[in-house]
């Protein structure tokens, strides 16, 4: 098949997904296309890969004027934006693709191009916007009035796009069965699944020397479960208490990690606590699997998927004295901890490897190109 891939994406996992389409595609025998706003290069880099790589430029207007600066930020965003998507989605019409798979737009999370396609076209939907939806990322109570009515404004407007976008794909693909439930509330669209994978070559047990290390990944904050972990640390006695390791990206500097040294971090620890409260895959968790290092995770969302409870670590209730128990018995028993980690290796393995999910996503795409 030929196929065009649309993307907009700062680096994150959901780039990295984006490469591992494009690679993994090429390598079935696809003709593979990329189409992208992109402008940052960093260790993911899906036209590297690509047959060929379309780049277009979009900068957000910026005035310094104080209330208008986010207003005209806001309104470049809404109304030029959807220009170069317009011609984005005109110039893969001209070339006459089997399908468009669209990724993301950092945004608008849903993209325009998904509007004027003709060509068959398939949203590949993360998730619903998150800052419309979620209840604990509602805008501050402190907002002065103007502002509240501004925040409102641009909250549905936000909203309306980001649905708007997504009901216009001929087809979609959520990332998780947790996920297509978003969808449904959200969007109602009955999308396929079409999961992410893990690369088993590359996260994988290095046989390094493990430190007295609990590994927490995501910024510190109270949707992520910061708090819960701290908490949980303190009520391990002291004699077995291992530090607390974050591995999180600074919101001042940006800087993250190579995933070598993400790897690393994995392998050093006894443990991974994924404790976000509403995470629509759990990435994080099948990497530390496939590293042989258990995890002990909120029984909520995308983990209900990824983790076998018992198994490859533990799935937990909202309860740092939970937390804590099942931390400090994994601790003890180093036999038992050795035995969830190599059970989620074979997890990932069997269930998760890219491989295996670019088949699946090969033969939907066929399915829906009318291919088969």
């Amino acid at each position: 098949m030929k196929i065009a891939i649309f993307y907009n994406l700062t680096f994150s996992g959901a780039k990295r997904t984006v490469q591992e389409h494009v690679k993994g595609l090429k390598a079935l025998g696809h003709t593979v296309d990329v189409y992208t706003l992109n402008e940052e290069y960093d260790i993911f880099d899906p036209g590297s890969v690509a047959s060929n790589e379309y780049k277009y430029k979009y900068q957000q207007k910026i005035i310094n004027i104080p209330f208008l600066k986010h207003l005209v930020k806001d309104l470049s965003d809404f109304v030029l934006l959807k220009a170069i998507h317009k011609k984005i989605a005109k110039d893969i019409d001209s070339k006459k693709y089997d399908i468009a798979l669209i990724h993301t737009d950092k945004y608008t999370q849903a993209p325009f191009v998904l509007h004027f396609l003709k060509t068959k076209n398939v949203y590949f939907c993360l998730e619903p916007l998150k800052i419309v939806y979620e209840y604990g990322l509602r805008a501050s109570g402190n907002l002065s009035f103007l502002n509240k009515i501004y925040e409102a404004w641009n909250r549905y407007m936000r909203k309306k796009i980001d649905r708007e976008n997504a009901r216009a794909a001929n087809f979609s693909f959520a990332i998780s069965y947790f996920g297509r439930e978003l969808m449904i509330q959200a969007f109602d669209m009955y999308s396929k699944v079409a999961y992410l994978g893990v690369n088993p070559e590359q996260f994988r047990n290095l046989n390094t020397p493990k430190k007295n290390q609990i590994l927490f990944v995501g910024q510190k904050l109270k949707l992520n479960g910061y708090e819960y972990a701290l908490e949980a640390m303190k009520l391990i006695p002291k004699k077995i208490r291992p530090e607390l390791k974050i591995l999180s990206i600074s919101r001042d500097t940006g800087k993250r990690l190579s995933d070598e040294e993400i790897i690393k971090l994995y392998n050093e620890s006894l443990i991974t606590l994924s404790l976000s409260n509403l995470d629509t895959f759990g990435l994080v968790a099948l990497e530390s699997l496939a590293c042989e290092v258990p995890v002990v995770a909120f029984n909520v969302a995308g983990y209900r998927e990824t983790m076998v409870d018992g198994k490859t670590g533990y799935l937990v209730d909202f309860s740092v004295q939970e937390i804590a128990k099942k931390v400090a018995e994994l601790i003890e028993n180093p036999q038992l901890r050795i035995k969830m980690g190599k059970t989620g290796r074979d997890w990932v393995e069997d269930q998760w490897a890219w491989k295996k999910q670019m088949k699946h996503l090969e033969a939907l795409l066929m399915d829906y190109a009318g291919k088969k």
